[in-house]
């Protein structure tokens, strides 16, 4: 398990000289990762350290949480995150993926960009508290998940 200052910097320098089909799994788990755009909560997963020909193969799984806003009714809630990718850290520039990732001189593998990428991608661009959500009144501004108002005495109806 990785809790040390910097949880997505790994060291996997050691695969250098293991024959090729060698594979590592090291488990993750943060309280509370800290980007420029994006805090995550309860970061928690694993990531495989495959060594190949080419380089260092990466097949990671990730879940974390991360404040949001419901676009129907404004409450604040934590957004479950889910993010699982894989990446090739290539020993020579010939041999870069698609991502162009080259495998670091000093063995190790910083994940916050990889990890902060995925999970921005994963954030829903309507995040919504619960399926059912009713949202607000148009008229009075009520939550109609809380209270019925006189302009919504159904509360089976609920706002887009």
């Amino acid at each position: 398990m990785n809790l040390n200052r910097t949880p997505l910097r790994v060291n996997v320098g050691f695969l250098l000289n293991q024959p090729i089909g060698t594979s590592r799994v090291i488990h993750i788990e943060s309280d509370n990762i800290h980007f420029i755009d994006l805090d995550l909560l309860q970061f928690h997963g694993e990531a495989r350290f495959g060594r190949t020909a080419q380089g260092i193969f990466l097949q990671a799984d990730f879940e974390a949480g991360c404040n949001a806003e419901c676009v129907r009714c404004l409450t604040a809630f934590v957004q479950p995150l889910h993010a699982s990718f894989s990446e090739l850290f290539a020993f020579q520039f010939k041999g870069v993926s698609e991502s162009g990732l080259i495998f670091p001189e000093d063995g190790n593998i910083d994940l916050s960009p990889l990890v902060r990428e995925y999970m921005l991608l994963e954030i829903p661009i309507r995040p919504l508290c619960k399926e059912d959500c009713k949202g607000l009144c148009l008229i009075c501004g009520a939550d109609l998940n809380q209270e019925s108002c006189e302009h919504h005495p159904d509360r089976g109806t609920h706002q887009p």
